[in-house]
């Protein structure tokens, strides 16, 4: 099989297994090098590398910054010296001597995100289904089949029933995972978040309450030995930007704005509605 083959299939593999992989492409080429521009390698999120763009001391190198991104998520570029005089400022020294410079952009090709959705009610469906448009993962999950069932969420990963605040365990556990909790009985929700806060969950997780009920939900935490504060910049309680949302549909597209937010790395003007904000 080509080698270039071999990398876009790895590539699909790993996204098929929610697992986020480098894509690694020569980009520029100035002077001599082993490989062209266009060169491509991937590197996966257990340390394999499918395909070559250099070998040597320069793929050490590559591959030391794939890790980086996998571990941050973050596409980069970085140029690499292949000589030992003459090295540009932003250059990587390598210590070869083939006399180029090439620059590699690392780019992090990560599985849609997956919004796990504790609670089919009102906000429930709306949210469920707006996410689905925007081409997220779907996971529903509720205690009652009359409500989450795939009649109803007939594009969802998946749909479960049953103690949601156990549940929740089994679908969120990497960080492109983003919990929203809008089941609506206090000590449920309560309990969902503990437990997620507990088992160490890495993503974010919105819920949908009063700022009262979050102060109060914050306490309960507390008392059960967590401290919620190391996690505030994961935890979103009420849930949503502030843009007078009003109907649950209104509420729903508060919480995904303020996921997408998150996501793409954005700051106010439009405040959360987050006591932590």
């Amino acid at each position: 099989m080509p080698e270039e083959l071999r990398v876009f299939e790895t590539i699909v593999e790993e996204l098929r297994r929610d697992n986020p992989v480098v894509l690694a492409m020569i980009t520029d080429k100035k002077g001599s090098g082993p490989r062209d521009m266009g060169a491509v390698m991937a590197v996966t999120i257990d340390g394999r590398k499918i395909g070559s763009i250099g070998g040597g001391a320069v793929e050490k190198y590559i591959l030391e910054e794939a890790r980086k991104a996998l571990r941050d998520l973050r596409t980069r570029k970085k140029k690499f010296a292949l000589r030992r005089e003459n090295i540009p400022r932003d250059a990587i020294p390598t210590n070869q001597v083939c006399g180029g410079v090439v620059e590699i952009m690392l780019k992090v090709v990560q599985p849609p995100p997956r919004i796990v959705v504790v609670g089919a009610g009102n906000v429930g469906k709306p949210l469920a289904d707006m996410a689905n448009t925007l081409g997220y993962r779907v996971v529903v999950l509720d205690t009652d089949p009359g409500l989450a069932n795939h009649e109803r969420y007939p594009y969802a990963e998946h749909v479960e029933n049953g103690p949601v605040e156990e549940l929740v365990l089994k679908y969120a556990v990497k960080p492109w995972h983003y919990v929203v909790i809008v089941y609506g009985e206090v000590e449920t929700d309560r309990k969902t978040l503990e437990n997620l806060l507990k088992k160490g969950f890495p993503g974010h997780i919105w819920l949908l309450c009063s700022r009262k009920r979050a102060e109060y939900t914050l306490n309960k935490i507390r008392e059960a030995g967590i401290d919620p504060d190391k996690y505030m910049d994961r935890i979103h309680m009420p849930a949503g930007l502030d843009i007078g949302a009003d109907t649950p549909a209104e509420i729903a597209v508060s919480i995904l704005a303020e996921i997408i937010a998150v996501m793409r790395g954005r700051k106010p003007p439009i405040r959360s509605l987050s006591i932590y904000s």
